[in-house]
């Protein structure tokens, strides 16, 4: 429901975020309910969860295998959105438009998506995971003001312990 697309496809996730209005929402208090899964290449914040980089405990090992897997079906849906609409297919290394067709592109392909969930349009059997991002081993971030291990812990400890 939000998408960025005016940065080049080399950018970090993590700075995308960082520079949208997705982030700034959850900054001011505009989205109150809710976080948001990244993995340990993003900051931790109260509203943005990564995994316990070196888990303790047997509740730590849980939440993360929880946040795994659903960052998984996230990362899995970018598959599913490449063998959808086979535009996307960077199969020879970038899409072959210029930066701006790019960019309108890639938007129309999210609306598109939308509507297709909206309509109940099935996805094709032959749409398959063909993107696998995960990022696991690099050092995890934790900003200068560290509420996001409160968050996680409040969270580890009341839901999976």
């Amino acid at each position: 429901m939000n998408i960025v697309a005016k940065w080049p496809g080399s950018t970090h996730d993590s700075f995308i975020l960082e520079n949208s209005a997705l982030k700034d929402m959850f900054e001011r208090g505009a989205i109150l309910e809710g976080w948001l899964l990244g993995d340990i290449g993003y900051p931790l914040r109260p509203w943005l969860l990564t995994q316990v980089l070196n888990p303790t405990t047997r509740p730590e090992e849980r939440y993360n295998a929880s946040h795994i897997r659903t960052r998984n079906t996230v990362e899995r849906s970018f598959g599913v959105l490449i063998s959808r609409f086979r535009c996307l297919d960077t199969i020879e290394g970038s899409l072959f438009y210029s930066p701006t067709k790019a960019c309108r592109v890639m938007v129309a392909v999210a609306v598109l998506r939308n509507m297709c969930i909206n309509n109940g349009v099935p996805i094709p059997a032959d749409c398959v995971d063909a993107h696998d991002r995960g990022r696991i081993g690099r050092p995890q971030y934790i900003g200068p003001i560290n509420d996001g291990v409160t968050v996680r812990n409040r969270l580890i400890n009341g839901r999976f312990a």
